[in-house]
């Protein structure tokens, strides 16, 4: 599927990205490059740490956020990382990209992306998308985790799989309270039938974060049949505080 997708998104981006590279994504001011180095600072917070349990972004002197501390963060995740803050200027491109049907704004940010995946995880064996269910996906005709996965893969030459099912079309997760997020995701996923698994250590891709829920419970699959260590690689998180 991706060997054909990712020239095609190339092709439209030239088509869309050469008319306004000069703009940034976000703000829509001249920069030179894809985001603004306001934008930058105000959306992706370098400065500051992610919860390396669910990803949320959290102060400097923090090493966890306090939900995690407290013992109510997911489980069975070596880490997680977020690009940025989900929220503002950066959460509405998200939305560009999921529900207005344009993945390909996200070849402008590869470079991007990949240095802070690069940066904030260890080296996988393998890349995996977070799936979505087949009614969910015939509704919006792409699967935004399969297109961010399949990016990192290409630019950093790391082998892309997609080895999990959504058995489940469960409600949105944006709809619901931490508890329910949690019981609404037991037993929606799986391992495809007939794949095998046979990495150490693995990226999960997904494109937001928030109690890390999804994450943890595609995360619980893969080590069940074998893999050792995963880390999740997100679009957004929330920011505590």
């Amino acid at each position: 599927m991706f060997d054909n997708l990712l020239p095609r998104l190339k092709q439209v981006t030239a088509q869309i990205w050469y008319k306004d590279e000069e703009c940034c994504l976000l703000c829509g001011q001249k920069s030179g490059k894809a985001i603004c180095r306001v934008c930058k600072e105000k959306y992706f917070l370098p400065e500051l740490r992610r919860c390396p349990t669910c990803g949320k972004i959290i102060g400097k002197s923090k090493t966890h956020c306090q939900d995690c501390l407290s013992g109510k963060g997911p489980q069975g995740l070596q880490g997680v990382t977020a690009l940025g803050h989900y929220e503002g200027a950066w959460k509405e491109f998200i939305h560009r990209i999921k529900f207005k049907g344009q993945p390909y704004l996200l070849l402008a940010l590869a470079a991007e992306l990949t240095a802070w995946a690069v940066k904030s995880l260890p080296p996988p064996d393998a890349v995996i998308p977070v799936p979505m269910h087949p009614n969910r996906l015939a509704q919006r005709g792409f699967n935004q985790a399969e297109v961010l996965a399949s990016l990192l893969s290409r630019y950093l030459g790391i082998p892309y799989c997609n080895v999990l099912d959504r058995v489940v079309d469960t409600v949105p997760q944006s709809t619901l309270g931490r508890q329910a997020r949690l019981e609404n995701l037991q037993g929606a996923f799986s391992l495809q039938p007939g794949a095998k698994v046979t990495w150490q250590t693995v990226w999960l891709v997904d494109d937001v974060t928030t109690t890390g829920a999804t994450l943890a419970e595609c995360a619980a699959i893969l080590h069940r049949n074998g893999v050792e260590k995963v880390y999740g690689f997100c679009l957004g998180a929330g920011k505590e505080g």
